[in-house]
């Protein structure tokens, strides 16, 4: 079981773009589940998804991948929690990859009921995240100084709700892509690296007809993201055929 939560404190960096193709390539290989939690909720409407969570069809399949409009909505913290939980179970334990776009305002009022709800059908604990960024230098360094205090965040939510959990290690980026990338701009590896060491960095270049269609043109670089993937979460992705 593979959970990534893609995610970025600014808007207009293509996070729901990226989070899309992520999860339509790892489609191809198994069955995987997109979250769109996103405030604009861009790739459900795209996809014609009106309906949210928890009423109506608030989802649309497509081969492999199934979308789900969980975009936070007027109706989401009044819903029971026992039906939240049997709905992330179903999730969790019917699909190999799950990918979150979460939306750019961090703390959105959806957020905690989503996060409590989360850890206590699935254990899952570890916040593993794909940070989107765009150049100039100076944002790219303000965002990342803006998620440092995200680990801590965290761990308050879940010491509210369990008091006897003791800190730990919840935020792990574990890739930064720089989206949009102009031929002329050199990435500041050593700016971004004083503020988390371990991700890898990947640089999607400029592509003036993606940002007109960013959900129907492939994103540069994808197989980079997902060869990084399979070995860092040790999932090897071998593409599924059909048989007689």
């Amino acid at each position: 079981m593979v959970v990534i939560n893609v995610i970025s404190l600014k808007g207009g960096v293509g996070k729901s773009a990226v989070s899309y193709q992520i999860a339509k390539e790892l489609s191809k290989y198994q069955p995987t589940i997109l979250i769109d939690r996103s405030l604009s909720t861009t790739i459900s409407s795209h996809f014609g998804i009106k309906d949210k969570f928890p009423k109506g069809v608030y989802w649309r399949d497509f081969d492999l991948l199934r979308v789900v409009n969980m975009g936070c909505s007027s109706e989401f913290p009044s819903v029971d929690n026992k039906h939240l939980i049997e709905e992330f179970k179903k999730y969790y334990f019917n699909y190999e990859n799950i990918v979150i776009d979460n939306p750019s305002l961090f703390t959105d009022e959806c957020f905690e009921k989503f996060f409590y709800n989360w850890v206590l059908a699935t254990n899952e604990f570890t916040y593993r995240a794909i940070v989107v960024l765009t150049p100039p230098d100076d944002i790219i360094e303000y965002t990342l100084r803006m998620m440092l205090p995200i680990n801590d965040f965290l761990n308050d939510l879940l010491k509210k709700k369990f008091p006897v959990i003791d800190k730990v290690k919840l935020f792990n980026p574990i890739i930064i892509v720089i989206n949009q990338v102009k031929s002329d701009y050199q990435i500041n590896y050593e700016k971004i690296r004083k503020y988390f060491r371990e991700p890898l960095i990947v640089p999607v270049p400029f592509i003036k007809e993606y940002l007109k269609n960013p959900l129907e043109i492939e994103l540069p670089n994808i197989d980079i993201i997902i060869e990084y993937l399979s070995m860092r979460i040790t999932t090897k992705y071998t593409k599924q055929t059909n048989s007689d």
